[in-house]
């Protein structure tokens, strides 16, 4: 059984307020959330809502359209929803703080349009927006459900790799292949966690960058997550700060992997034309894609995009698309060879020169399953690179949703008296502290005395002056409810500007004096109401 708590509790008779008027809707669906109201209104509090019987908190819908709709957070899919409109005396007038709540859903029956894009859960869409113009710092600011169930931010990322600070990733976090922020040390912080090692000494680093000389380069063994072509959609994306003094007329490589001469691909500086180009030979068949431009001393963000599903190649330098290139390979990917990074070719031999290696900083490397990049232009990245979702959100249902939350601001509305959280005791309140301590008395007159609990216990007289009928029939019931003192409650401090709780329970009787009638209805007629509290051990 659940506990009682006074004051929240203690709820207002909505029933004594007249009604205005009424309107029903029947079978209202998982996604209807706006209702014309059956008249106009200068406040929620003006409004009672019923789903299937049960009144809807205030905080559940907002007001709009210049006072004739509300709309619901979420859809109350109710059999039955009865929305009237009630007269409000001003003495039941009051304004409440609230988290200013934009919300957009996401379905795999309809695209919806935010800012101008499309976005549906189709097993392809990894990146979600949040609503327009909102503003988002942190994961705090907002909540995702996916079908209806509340997702940690561990099951997305944020900020989002393609939309920055303005949406998430949602996906397989175990599509992550590899990532190598060089925070100091050569650790992936993929899933796979794989082994990353230099090929000589140690490795130096600078600014959260690791800093390559041409005589060294990074290893790490091979691994079928490195695996590109035919079999996957892929990601890779780096920044890097080639050296001034780099001779820039020559290759330098940022991130191969090879297998053999007919089996291999490549990520690197093109000294021929001062750019950057991406090469695969899949089985002695080649593809190429160059573009951007590249010198030395200049920081330059690179990304290289593959949809399987349209076999298009993407390269981006300084978050710019500078060219595509259709990628259809026929044969299956090659499955072994190393990954190195700032070296190519056989890295068991050769010279520095016939592997091209990189002399500069690399801030980090990341290679993901997933498309992430579909855009003719991508957001710069804003915090040090994270694990993605690399997988999309796969809907298996026509019903599957996404829905984000996102509390942007506090907005100050119109409610109504709700329970006696809404009043404080007007005359103040006294409490005591007594402790449990039993005494013996002997037939001489010596006492002895025994301590039962080192525990205090305090009880509280509140006295309610000058309420109304519905304030007293709010304190009433609860005190019917409880049995008078038979059954204990929470209270809640705060109603006396305390902090916590305690388990009290009604002490004695509930003590009620009409002070004015001038009417038949609660709201016409003014009480003074006490009553004590006893702090229990139950």
């Amino acid at each position: 059984m659940t506990i009682a708590t006074y004051p929240d509790d203690a709820i207002a008779p909505i029933t004594a307020f007249s009604v205005v008027a009424t309107s029903t809707f029947n079978n209202t669906g998982l996604t209807r959330v706006a209702f014309n109201l059956p008249s106009t209104v200068t406040s929620k509090g003006e409004v009672t809502a019923f789903g299937d019987g049960i009144l809807q908190s205030t905080s559940t819908y907002s007001l709009s359209n210049a006072g004739q709709t509300i709309t619901f957070a979420v859809a109350p899919n109710a059999t039955e929803l009865v929305v009237k409109t009630i007269s409000l005396p001003e003495r039941y007038r009051l304004t409440r703080t609230f988290p200013d709540v934009d919300a957009v859903d996401f379905s795999n029956t309809a695209p919806t349009v935010v800012n101008g894009n499309n976005y549906i859960v189709n097993g392809v869409t990894e990146a979600f927006s949040f609503p327009a113009i909102v503003n988002v710092t942190s994961t705090s600011d907002f909540i995702v459900y996916a079908s209806g169930v509340f997702q940690q931010p561990s099951a997305y990322t944020y900020p989002s790799v393609t939309l920055g600070f303005q949406g998430i990733d949602i996906g397989d976090n175990a599509a992550v292949n590899l990532l190598t922020n060089f925070a100091g040390n050569l650790t992936d912080s993929s899933e796979k966690a794989h082994t990353v090692t230099i090929n000589s000494g140690s490795a130096s680093f600078s600014s959260s960058n690791v800093v390559l000389d041409a005589s060294k380069f990074i290893n790490v063994p091979s691994s079928n997550a490195f695996s590109v072509g035919e079999e996957k959609s892929f990601t890779f994306d780096t920044i890097i700060t080639p050296d001034a003094g780099a001779s820039m007329s020559a290759n330098q490589t940022v991130l191969a992997r090879f297998q053999d001469a007919s089996n291999y691909y490549a990520l690197r500086t093109v000294g021929s034309n001062a750019n950057v180009g991406f090469v695969v030979n899949q089985g002695g068949s080649l593809t190429e894609i160059y573009g951007g431009n590249c010198n030395g001393a200049t920081t330059y963000s690179i990304a290289l995009s593959y949809d399987k599903t349209t076999a298009n190649l993407r390269l981006y330098v300084q978050n710019q698309l500078v060219k595509h290139v259709n990628y259809n390979p026929s044969v299956s990917p090659f499955t072994s060879g190393a990954l190195t990074i700032g070296a190519n070719d056989d890295v068991s031999g050769g010279s520095a020169a016939s592997q091209e290696r990189y002399k500069g900083k690399i801030e980090y490397i990341r290679m993901a399953d997933g498309a992430r990049y579909r855009t003719s232009t991508i957001n710069a990245l804003t915090t040090t690179a994270t694990v993605i979702g690399g997988a999309p959100l796969g809907a298996i249902d026509i019903a599957d949703t996404l829905s984000v939350r996102v509390f942007d601001s506090s907005v100050t509305v119109g409610d109504r008296f709700n329970s006696m959280a809404d009043r404080k005791p007007d005359k103040g309140f006294t409490t005591d502290k007594t402790f449990a301590v039993e005494t013996f008395t002997s037939q001489a007159g010596y006492e002895k005395r025994r301590l039962k609990s080192r525990r205090s216990k305090r009880s509280y007289d509140l006295t309610y002056s000058n309420i109304s009928g519905i304030e007293r029939t709010a304190i009433e019931q609860f005190y019917r409810a409880r049995s008078g003192d038979f059954e204990s409650f929470t209270f809640d401090l705060s109603h006396l500007n305390e902090s916590g709780t305690i388990t009290t329970r009604f002490d004695g009787p509930l003590s009620t004096t009409q002070i004015l009638s001038s009417g038949s209805s609660l709201t016409e007629n003014f009480y003074t109401v006490g009553f004590k509290l006893k702090e229990t051990f139950d």
